[in-house]
């Protein structure tokens, strides 16, 4: 049997009233389909409704996430946050060795800056890589007056 005569008996076992979503329920039901499905629906004999439902929340819910977070090709972050980041996360690093501790307070402070020039961006979460910032700075002023 090819596969347009399958097609067609199983859209015509559809209810009259079937919507796209009865479609896909039905294709998945015969296993035509396994997208979305985990290994061990895969092997399964039979597929309840309940867990056909499951498959088809899993689908709908992975196609309303935001595309960035779904496509890596056209993620983009934006710079001014990724500047801050870098800086905030290399400034621990150069603070630990003695000689480059002045080079630490300067990145601590380019972080903080990139990451307020993220925030007139209105940048989400552009606040984190500030309070890092800042923690830092305070770690690297207090902890020599420790000593």
């Amino acid at each position: 049997m090819s596969i347009k005569q399958e097609a067609h008996e199983m859209v015509d076992q559809l209810a009259d009233e079937a919507n796209w979503d009865d479609l896909v329920k039905s294709l998945y039901k015969n296993k035509k389909i396994t997208l979305g499905m985990t290994d061990i629906e895969v092997v399964q004999s039979t597929l309840s409704d309940s867990e056909i439902d499951a498959i088809v929340r899993r689908l709908h819910s992975s196609s309303v996430a935001m595309d960035n977070l779904r496509n890596t090709k056209t993620y983009n972050p934006n710079n001014s946050v990724t500047a801050s980041w870098a800086m905030v996360a290399l400034a621990p690093l150069l603070f630990i060795s003695i000689l480059l501790a002045p080079v630490a307070y300067v990145l601590a402070i380019g972080g903080i800056l990139f990451g307020l020039k993220a925030m007139t961006e209105k940048v989400q979460k552009a606040w984190m890589p500030i309070g890092v910032g800042i923690i830092e700075l305070v770690l690297f002023i207090v902890l020599p007056m420790l000593h």
